[in-house]
């Protein structure tokens, strides 16, 4: 068997990454963080995949964020703790900056850094029973893995400030209600995932060039002036012009049928 604490696949033009330690409740070690920074880029790296899923395996947990039982806790009083809130920082990043579209599907627990790697996902498809907290206080911190960063973004400051502050759990029924997800399913963890996949496929089967230019347009709309949120949206629209799938979409149009988008 392997050891892998995370696996790869691909199917049907969605990568799937999934944290493989269900005994722990997928609590991350800086060895999954580096198994899932590979996983994006071999997944950027395959021309047949065009989105990705990123859950955690079992029907317990999605990541219960750092694993303090591991030599690079932060529990630790050694560099390798903060050395693993770097690496955590560094697949949120690999997360928000991929041009592949991210379902996270949400399927238990997500807690402190596990919730920050959940909010780095582009669309968020979480259990409705599932449970998320950004729990940094309660372990006397402040949250390092991008929460307080992305978590305004999402239900606006008050809101944040209040999750953050409180280090309360949330549903996910709640989580949809504040925007932090986009669907909640009514179901068991593996039902969770089916729904995330599909999702991914539809993604996968868009105008790839188009996805991608479009999610880094909503990712920086918050950090530039109008401006500059506009030349940026001229010299995407550009780019989307000269692709196939836009001349695609053109002649799927006044044929009147649906388009057959390649990514390219």
């Amino acid at each position: 068997m392997s050891d892998d604490v995370v696996t790869a696949t691909v199917t049907e033009g969605v990568g799937r990454m999934t944290i493989e330690r269900p005994e722990s409740m997928n609590a991350f070690t800086p060895r999954v963080l580096e198994e899932l920074h590979d996983a994006i880029r071999s997944f950027e790296e395959n021309d047949d995949v065009r989105a990705i899923v990123f859950t955690g395996a079992g029907d317990r947990a999605f990541c219960a964020g750092v694993d303090l039982g591991d030599e690079g806790g932060l529990n630790q009083s050694t560099p390798d703790a903060l050395d693993t809130v770097h690496r955590a920082q560094r697949v949120l990043k690999a997360l928000r900056r991929t041009p592949l579209p991210v379902v996270g599907a949400i399927n238990g627990y997500a807690m402190g850094a596990g919730m920050d790697l959940a909010l780095g996902t582009d669309i968020k498809v979480v259990k409705a029973d599932a449970v998320l907290s950004q729990s940094y206080v309660n372990v006397g911190l402040s949250p390092g893995d991008g929460g307080a960063y992305m978590l305004p973004r999402l239900v606006g400051e008050e809101i944040a400030k209040d999750l953050i502050f409180s280090g309360r759990q949330i549903s996910g029924t709640e989580a949809g209600e504040l925007g932090i997800a986009s669907t909640v399913v009514d179901g068991d963890a593996d039902r969770t995932r089916e729904v995330a996949h599909e999702c991914a496929h539809e993604l996968a089967n868009g105008p790839s060039v188009a996805l991608g230019n479009a999610k880094q347009l909503v990712n920086e709309a918050h950090d530039v002036n109008l401006e500059t949120g506009l030349e940026h949206a001229i010299e995407a629209l550009g780019e989307c012009r000269e692709t196939d799938d836009h001349a695609e979409a053109v002649a799927a149009f006044e044929e009147k049928r649906d388009p057959e988008f390649t990514g390219e």
